[in-house]
């Protein structure tokens, strides 16, 4: 059973709350003139002078691979928007570096906690200049929507930061369905920066221990290949090292910064990984990725494209499995 959600609800003191299921109602502002509203999305263009980019601000807190799922409706957005990130900049950043938002900026940066008590002068300062705030986050209360509504002329857009429970769709297709987008492209990001050569990389952690095949199958598998003469990279992170992630054998990377981590992941031949952010990631850069599913739906959650294959689902995979997906 096909899955509805709710496009968007705007409050302001001159205009009524709505819901719109295909579009999106935005505010356009001509010199001289009183704000017009004019339809986006799969309806029809807005009247916004081409000259004159709308300024957006979007507000994402979520993992790697969330950020990553909603940029194709971003990069939609980049048509008629100049966009600026607000959440944690070390995930935003791969949009700056790729060339989808001009900056990003931490939520302390702005006081954005203040908008759950008293906004401070700095938040309704920063937020002053923006058409439109588009917000995924949690908001049970509409605190967030309520309050924004309140201290700024923008049009305020809310959304919860991951698609429902009941989701049977690509979760990309519902931060597209939040913004009233048509059917778009998977996401695609170039390297700013000239990538380092690698064979096959593999990263063995995750977010969630869950969904972690178990790090004995990833050292088997990575012994057979290196019995076939590939040369193995581990990747490890900071959450893999929190977790007590054994020492492998061989090379490992350990990059400080995720814009480091670009520019090994693109000069991957080959790259294997759990359901995790940097999956995403490599996928994204058009690597080919091998992406090991167990508890997750892949239908719902697996990165997008020809180049992407998908080892498990519905329980883990035999190594042979995955094997024959590197091979």
């Amino acid at each position: 059973m096909a899955t509805s959600v709710k496009i968007w609800k705007h409050r302001s003191s001159f205009m009524k709350s709505r819901r719109l299921e295909s579009s999106i109602l935005l505010k356009t502002t001509f010199p001289g003139h009183h704000p017009t509203w004019g339809l986006i999305g799969s309806v029809a263009k807005r009247t916004y002078l081409d000259e004159n980019l709308m300024d957006t601000l979007i507000i994402h807190t979520g993992g790697i691979g969330d950020f990553i799922l909603t940029c194709p409706a971003v990069q939609e957005l980049t048509r008629e928007s100049s966009i600026t990130l607000a959440g944690y900049v070390d995930r935003l950043s791969l949009a700056v570096a790729g060339g989808l938002a001009r900056n990003a900026v931490s939520l302390d940066s702005i006081d954005f906690h203040s908008l759950f008590a008293e906004p401070s002068e700095k938040l309704v300062a920063f937020l002053a200049p923006f058409d439109r705030i588009i917000v995924w986050m949690r908001d049970d209360d509409q605190t967030i929507e309520d309050t924004l509504a309140e201290i700024t002329s923008a049009s305020v857009l809310v959304f919860p930061g991951l698609p429902p429970s009941n989701w049977s769709r690509h979760a990309s297709k519902y931060y597209q369905q939040c913004l009233g987008l048509g059917e778009l492209s998977a996401f695609r990001l170039a390297s700013p920066i000239e990538p380092v050569v690698h064979d096959v990389i593999i990263h063995p952690g995750s977010g969630s221990r869950d969904k972690n095949w178990p790090l004995e199958q990833y050292e088997e598998l990575a012994d057979t290949l290196e019995k076939d003469g590939r040369r193995v990279t581990w990747c490890l992170g900071p959450a893999e090292e929190e977790k007590g992630a054994t020492i492998l054998p061989g090379e490992t990377l350990r990059c400080e910064t995720l814009v480091e981590l670009i520019r090994h992941l693109a000069g991957a031949s080959q790259y294997l990984g759990n359901d995790s952010g940097v999956t995403h990631l490599a996928a994204a850069l058009g690597v080919r990725t091998v992406a090991v599913f167990g508890v997750t739906d892949p239908g719902v959650w697996a990165p997008h494209g020809d180049h992407v294959s998908v080892a498990g689902g519905s329980s883990w995979p035999e190594i042979v499995d995955v094997l024959e997906r590197l091979r």
